[in-house]
This record gives C-alpha cells, sequence and structure tokens, in this order.
C-alpha cells in the first residue's frame, strides 16, 4: 500500500493535536505532581517523594512514546502500553486519594489522564 500524501492542512491538523496532547499532559503532570508528592510525603517515602510523581508520569510518556514508534515501525510490543495504563490508573489512584471520600472529586482526577490516553490511543490507532 502506498503512504499516503500529507497535504498542508494535513500538517496542520497534526500540530494541532500534537500541541493539544502535550499541553493536555503538561497540565495532567502538573495537576497531579503536588496530590502525588503530598501522598508519598504521608507514606514515608522523604526526599524520594519530590521526584516520584515525575518518575510516574515521565514513565506513562516514555513508555507510550515507544509503544507509538514500535507499532509505526510495525514491530509492537504491547507490554508497554499495557504497563502505562496501569502506571496511568495507578497515577489516578494517588490522585483520588487526595480528594477521598469525596466521589466527585476523586472522579475529577481520572479526566484529564483518559483525556491522554484516548488522544495516544487514536495516534497508535492512525500509525498502526
Amino acid at each position: 500500500m502506498a503512504a499516503m500524501q500529507l497535504t498542508r492542512t494535513h500538517r496542520i491538523l497534526i500540530g494541532v493535536v500534537v500541541a493539544g496532547a502535550v499541553l493536555i499532559a503538561a497540565i495532567g503532570f502538573a495537576g497531579s505532581y503536588a496530590a502525588v508528592r503530598e501522598l508519598a510525603e504521608d507514606k514515608g517515602f522523604g526526599e524520594f517523594s519530590l521526584v516520584f510523581p515525575i518518575g510516574i508520569d515521565a514513565g506513562i510518556c516514555v513508555l507510550l512514546a515507544l509503544d507509538l514508534l514500535l507499532t509505526w515501525m510495525r514491530i509492537p510490543f504491547p507490554l508497554l502500553r499495557q504497563t502505562a495504563w496501569l502506571l496511568t490508573a495507578a497515577t489516578i489512584a494517588f490522585n483520588g486519594a487526595a480528594s477521598w471520600p469525596d466521589p466527585l472529586g476523586t472522579a475529577m482526577h481520572a479526566v484529564i489522564p483518559v483525556l491522554f490516553v484516548v488522544s495516544v490511543e487514536a495516534a497508535r490507532h492512525a500509525v498502526g
């Protein structure tokens, strides 16, 4: 099958999508940092609590980006996606703990991570 020729409009739309996904990720990561850091402090992580939330979010980004790359190269490795989803669920749970027992506040912590994962899954569908 011949590769699709991208028009100027396609390139603009790709730029908008990438910028939007990066913005969603940045907002989500910034928003979750304090809650996860405080939870890590409360759980006795000490100085490590300062970098723990960054490690989780960086892990999600790296695993999803690597999954996109390998899918595009036609050598998918499903464990990458599954681990990224697990880390995303963990960060939602960690953030949700900050609002517990308020069910609405807890649910609100899931919105941005879900937006990010759905955006990446759509990109994966496009390259796969």
